[in-house]
């Protein structure tokens, strides 16, 4: 075979091929740049593909500057190259890059990994360098060591400074601007072009006539169209790449913007805790910059944040001033292991969470706890198996306090009432209010069995009297106790229990304690059962009207009767007014009843004007709840047109605590009905507290002394003297006076002294059916 030598010195360079191979290293250094960002912040799928880009691009663009500047020598002979190790060559230089980028993209970066990715690397832009080289046919290569192993060390160096530049520097870590990109770019370039020329300056060529021709090398027209072909793709790889790269930084940045303007604390961190991202909200929160800090303060406020969690947790956390409500939601997929973590200020809404639960559970006047409070305190004591005593009080005359006082002085009087009792109770027990004037008391345990002691306490607690506006005010309060298990089975028998035994010392004269016992059981016992019976009474026909006369003093005559009502049960048999109106009162039963008993005796008259010559007047006792209704007027009216009942004889008979209580109520309708002719009588005088200025206004026709006023009269001066003083006042008044309750002749003699008018009593009739009373009322005289 024939030779001749050449060295790289002999010979000169293309220059414009040259520059553009210095200007494909440029491109091919510039887009590896941008794609070792994607590989660094994508997942592990994602992140692969991205591995697969960069070291193509940069690989084949390596690749091509090799073989451009090949072809920008001038061969003093004819070379072809062999077409199979150009293309070794090419996946030579793709594959040293992948793997260099495989090393030292994974999680754990150290020096070590630097090292090797680099060396990897370097060895494989270099082989690729050589092998290219090696694809020269028909031309022997020989190369100065040093020259050689000078390439080497350039190409690890170049690899390194590229590795460096894409995944370790400040910038790899931050956003790069295109500046710094292309800065980089052209020192990668040299370094790349450096290496080459550097290799070809180590090399000397020489022509080898071979013996048999070529059978698949290229000559240099073919391998400037193939690498002009792999340059278009270089161009396409690295397009392709800044497109996807700015529709990547597109979605970065409205990611970010919304997490930023998002007015929760939102950061996202690593399997290590690093911050990845925080926006200001969550540097705000934390009350430091975390832009580089690892997120694990939280530890200090839950432990098990110290351990690598998977599952999604939620849990509330104090910092400083603040309560934080944190959410972490993990981000996995393959090895990636991040976390969302979301933190919320919900200081302002756990203190108004706990200011309406206080609202929910107390009282806005006196801050006791409520009704609400005291059932749920209740039912925990019952569910805990304990005993419990309760007492239960009322405030006496607290309406009186209200109406005298007005609504804020009787305010403050129940805050000092309510102080006084948390004096009394202080820890031993749980005090609330329930009512108006209403207040509860339970003790658990030893101290249920000092409910009765701790009551009369409470009531003795209240005879030093209160200062209201400077104003010495005296209060009494009425108290009743009962115990669970003793007296009671269950907290609502408890509660009902104790407050009928209040209600019994009301009844027994007030500003005492009462304790339940079987006999007030039996007793709201009775009364639910006539409650229960009273709802029906109407219905059923259990009702009826007895008439009791009225009797002119003197002359004997019946000038008219009162209607009473009765009740006669098929069970129960007999039930008292005294014994049913209550109830009727209490649970508005009143104003059915009320209704009924006026229109029967309407139509009782009806019937007497049709068989007597002159009917009496009938009198009707309307009871204070009536006359409290707005349509009490309107209704009697339409009863008394209904019924066609002349209202010259109809005789209303109110209280003197009702007629005085609704007097301002009361006054303007009573006058027109007066003026209807209805008469209007003033029942049970003497025994409220009368005003001369109120009974001087209302339009009363009668005044109906009580019968207590009857007890020990005969022989009694100075009772005598009372009852004398009350009919000369109905007589001023020019209104007649009526004693009730009269039973011996002894009486009615002295009433007849007296100057009374009307007599009602046993004396001249018990309370008769219309049937029984009629020859009496046929009668002038009795």
């Amino acid at each position: 075979m024939d030779s001749s030598f050449a060295s790289m010195s002999e010979h000169q360079h293309i220059p414009y091929l040259v520059g553009l191979s210095y200007l494909i290293a440029t491109i091919s250094a510039f887009a590896s740049i941008v794609l070792a960002r994607r590989v660094i912040y994508t997942r592990q799928t994602a992140k692969r593909i991205w591995l697969i880009l960069g070291a193509g691009t940069l690989g084949i663009g390596i690749w091509s500057m090799h073989f451009i500047a090949m072809l920008s020598y001038q061969f003093p002979f004819p070379v072809y190259y062999n077409t199979t190790l150009v293309a070794v060559s090419v996946i030579i230089a793709i594959v040293g890059c992948y793997f260099g980028y495989v090393i030292i993209s994974a999680n754990q970066k150290s020096k070590i990994r630097f090292f090797f990715s680099g060396i990897v690397m370097g060895i494989g832009i270099a082989s690729m360098h050589y092998v290219g080289m090696a694809a020269l046919e028909a031309v022997a290569v020989e190369y100065n060591p040093i020259l050689f192993s000078f390439s080497l060390v350039i190409a690890i160096a170049a690899s390194w400074v590229a590795i460096w530049i894409g995944f370790l520097s400040p910038y790899a870590r931050r956003a790069m601007s295109w500046k710094i990109k292309v800065l980089f770019s052209l020192m990668m370039a040299v370094a790349i072009t450096g290496m080459h020329y550097t290799g070809m300056a180590a090399a000397t060529f020489s022509s080898v006539t071979m013996e048999s021709p070529l059978k698949d090398g290229m000559d240099a027209t073919r391998l400037a169209w193939f690498v002009t072909g792999v340059t278009l793709v270089i161009f396409a790889l690295f397009f392709c790449s800044i497109v996807i790269d700015r529709l990547w930084q597109k979605r970065e940045l409205v990611q970010n913007t919304l997490l930023d303007s998002i007015a929760d604390g939102i950061v996202i961190t690593d399997q290590t805790g690093t911050i990845l991202h925080a926006n200001p909200s969550f540097r705000q929160l934390m009350g430091e910059d975390t832009s580089s800090q690892r997120f694990d303060k939280l530890q200090n406020y839950h432990p098990e944040l110290t351990e690598q969690i998977t599952s999604d947790l939620d849990f509330h956390v104090a910092i400083r001033s603040l309560i934080l409500e944190v959410k972490r939601r993990p981000i996995q997929e393959e090895a990636l292991h991040h976390s969302l973590w979301l933190l919320r200020d919900i200081t302002e809404q756990i203190k108004n969470e706990k200011q309406i639960t206080y609202m929910a559970y107390h009282d806005s006047l006196t801050k006791l706890p409520n009704r609400h409070k005291l059932d749920a305190t209740l039912a925990n004591w019952f569910d805990a198996k304990k005993t419990i005593g309760c007492i239960f009080m009322n405030v006496d005359r607290m309406k009186f306090a209200n109406d005298t006082l007005g609504h804020q002085a009787g305010d403050q009087l129940l805050r000092q009432i309510a102080g006084r009792l948390e004096a009394i109770v202080q820890d031993k027990g749980f005090l609330a209010r329930v009512g108006g004037d209403e207040f509860v008391i339970l003790l658990a345990d030893s101290y249920g069995k000092e409910a009765f002691s701790l009551a009369e306490a409470c009531v003795s607690a209240m005879n030093e009297p209160l200062s209201i506006h400077d104003t010495q005010l005296a209060v009494s309060l009425s108290a009743g106790t009962c115990i669970f298990p003793l007296d009671a089975a269950n907290p609502k028998e408890l509660l009902q229990f104790a407050d009928l035994a209040m209600s019994e010392s009301k009844r027994n004269g007030k500003n005492q304690v009462t304790a339940f016992t079987s006999k007030l059981n039996d007793q709201y016992r009775r009364k639910l059962q006539v409650e229960e019976a009273l709802s029906l009474a109407i219905d059923h026909a259990e009702l009826h009207l007895l008439y009791q006369p009225k009797v002119a003093v003197g002359t004997a005559k019946v000038k008219g009767v009162e209607a009473l009502l009765r009740w006669i049960h098929p069970q129960h048999g007999f039930i008292s007014p005294a014994e049913f109106i209550p109830i009727a009162e209490e649970k508005s039963l009143i104003h059915k009843i009320g209704d009924w008993v006026l229109r029967e005796a309407c139509l009782q008259w009806v019937k007497w004007k049709e068989e007597l010559d002159e009917p009496p007047i009938i009198a009707v006792n309307i009871s204070p709840l009536q006359l409290s209704r707005e349509d009490f007027l309107s209704g009697l009216l339409t009863i008394v047109e209904d019924t066609k009942m002349d209202p010259h004889f109809l005789e209303l008979e109110l209280t003197e605590s009702a007629s005085l209580g609704f007097a301002e109520v009361t006054n303007g309708w009573l006058g027109h009905l007066h003026e209807l002719g209805i008469q209007i009588s003033l029942d049970d005088f003497g025994t409220g507290y009368s005003s001369f200025s109120h009974l001087k206004e209302l339009p009363i026709d009668v005044l109906k002394i009580d019968r207590s006023f009857l007890h020990n009269l005969i022989g009694n001066p100075g009772q005598e003297a009372i009852v004398r003083s009350i009919i000369q006042l109905g007589h001023n008044l020019n209104v007649q006076v009526l004693m009730e309750g009269v039973e011996v002749k002894e009486q009615v003699d002295w009433l007849q002294k007296a100057g009374c008018d009307l007599i009602q009593g046993y004396y001249f009739a018990k309370p008769q059916t219309p049937a029984d009373l009629r020859p009496m009322l046929q009668g002038s005289r009795l």
